[in-house]
Order: C-alpha cells, then sequence, then structure tokens
C-alpha cells in the first residue's frame, strides 16, 4: 500500500486560512496591545480584563536620599538619638535558672520584683508534656493586674520584657498532663527580688 502523497489545500481553503490568521491578528492587536501598550481601548475588553492598568502611570516612590559621609555605618537612622539605645539602672545585673518541679494538674507561680523601665530576658521550657501559661504583671493597687500573654497549651516561651509599672511580674503554668514535669526557667537581667509561689 502506498502511502498517500499530502494534497495541498484548495485556493478557497487558503483564503479562509489567511482571513483567520488577519482577524486573529486585529483581535490581538486591537483588543491586547493597544489598551497594554498606548492605553486605547476602543472595544472596552482592556478595561474588562486589566491590560488598561499596565499602560496606567504608576508613581514612583522617590529615591531615598544618597548617603553622606556623617550617615552612621551601622544601619542606625541619621536623627536617632544614641542616648535612647542605653539605659543605666541602679539595681545589679542578674542571671539565674530556676527548675520547677510541677506535679500532674499541679499549678505553681514564679515572680520576680521590678521598677517601671526595668528590663529583663526570659526563657523558658517543659521536659515533657505541655502546660497552660499566663504571663501577668500586679502593680500595688491588684485592680490593675495586667495579662501580658496567655496560652492554652504550650511546652515553652522565650522572649523580652520591659516592666510598665512597679510591681511583681510573674509567670503561672498549670500541668495540663496526668505525668509530673519540670519547668527550667531562666532569667537575665534587672530586677528586685524573685520567688516560687504554690
Amino acid at each position: 500500500m502506498t502511502p498517500q502523497t499530502p494534497q495541498m489545500p484548495s485556493r478557497g481553503g487558503l483564503l479562509a486560512r489567511l482571513a483567520i490568521a488577519a482577524l486573529a491578528g486585529a483581535f490581538l492587536v486591537v483588543c491586547v496591545v493597544m489598551p497594554a501598550e498606548y492605553r486605547k481601548d476602543p472595544t472596552g475588553f482592556g478595561r474588562l480584563t486589566g491590560l488598561l492598568e499596565l499602560s496606567s502611570p504608576h508613581a514612583v516612590p522617590p529615591a531615598p536620599p544618597p548617603a553622606t559621609d556623617a550617615a552612621p555605618a551601622t544601619g542606625v537612622a541619621a536623627d536617632a538619638d544614641p542616648k535612647s539605645a542605653s539605659h543605666l539602672y541602679p539595681a545589679t545585673f542578674k542571671t539565674e535558672t530556676v527548675k520547677i518541679p510541677i506535679g500532674p494538674d499541679g499549678e505553681l507561680e514564679y515572680k520576680v520584683k521590678m521598677k517601671a523601665g526595668q528590663s529583663m530576658v526570659y526563657s523558658w521550657e517543659v521536659d515533657r508534656g505541655a502546660v497552660y501559661y499566663d504571663f501577668h504583671g500586679e502593680p500595688a493597687d491588684p485592680k490593675q493586674s495586667k495579662s501580658y500573654m496567655e496560652v492554652q497549651e504550650t511546652k515553652s516561651a522565650h522572649g523580652t520584657f520591659v516592666a510598665p509599672f512597679d510591681g511583681v511580674h510573674g509567670w503561672f503554668w498549670l500541668n495540663v498532663t496526668s505525668q509530673p514535669l519540670v519547668v527550667t526557667l531562666k532569667l537575665v537581667g534587672f530586677y528586685e527580688s524573685h520567688g516560687l509561689i504554690k
């Protein structure tokens, strides 16, 4: 069986294909290129499809001023007050690690006494299971107590803290498991005193 020789389309077929290609090209130019490039949308297709926005002028943010010799090399803003980055405390710098065992379904609270503006870094985690956790502060007036963070079930927390007022600030843990666990609390910073409350 000899393979059939492909036949060329008739003159009418060629003209039909040429007409289809011309219509497709005209559609692309009028409906796509003109709205996207020249902001001309005679058919409304560019506005409908969002192509018109491509040719819309967009505000360019101003360039940052060039760096000068007076600008700090550390990335700190030139108008920042260097004195605001440093604080002196009359209290002694402290660092400690406390291990706090909590029995099944038990609860404990650890507090530190701080003056307004004193700061510390803290980190705690449990050796197993999970706890309910509340970090809060109590000024002289107990009615003004404030909760800083509350988590229903977690294994650890890490952060920094600056006392907003004179008073005691502490962590409350509730063992939500039926197994004993140990909370390891690490404190670094400035505070007056500390203690465990059962």
